[in-house]
């Protein structure tokens, strides 16, 4: 018998160690009206934490293959918001590359458009002529995968 409270006793602990709690908090202005109502998670991880170890999840599952090889994929365009130029840097994994960058505008216009070979890994696109405004990069991939950025020019 007290082998089994002793294991009720353990088992609701690491129950209730890892559970969140709710709690209703009130926000008043000056003149004491109530200006905000909001539940508050207690014992939840912050968004940092859990933004973290989504990364690192991400990253782990993307950098290493089945076979131990990095296998990362990804297009990095900096900078971001840009003026006049931007500069584009890409990885791909082995026998898979990056077969085009394309540029759109908000309306759907492809305002930029270039074919890459599977050694390169880096470009450089312009927007001198381009008017200030929010674009797409997309990013064509030899497996018919793609990938987009949003883009800004101020």
């Amino acid at each position: 018998m007290k082998r089994c409270a002793l294991i009720f006793f353990v088992f609701t602990f690491a129950l209730l160690k890892n559970s969140a709690a709710q709690k209703l908090a009130f926000s008043y202005d000056a003149s004491g009206n109530q200006t905000e109502r909001r539940w508050i998670c207690i014992n939840c991880p912050s968004a940092r934490q859990m933004a973290t170890a989504n990364k690192n999840l991400i990253t782990t599952q993307s950098e290493l293959g089945t076979d131990g090889l990095i296998t990362e994929r990804g297009i990095k365009a900096y900078p971001n918001p840009l003026k006049e130029t931007l500069n584009v840097s890409w990885g791909s994994p082995d026998k898979i590359f990056l077969k085009s960058l394309d540029v759109y505008s908000v309306g759907g216009n492809r305002v930029f458009s270039m074919s890459y070979k599977p050694d390169e890994r880096q470009a450089t696109i312009t927007f001198q002529q381009l008017p200030p405004g929010t674009y797409l990069l997309v990013g064509r991939y030899s497996d018919s995968k793609t990938e987009t950025i949003k883009l800004i020019k101020y």
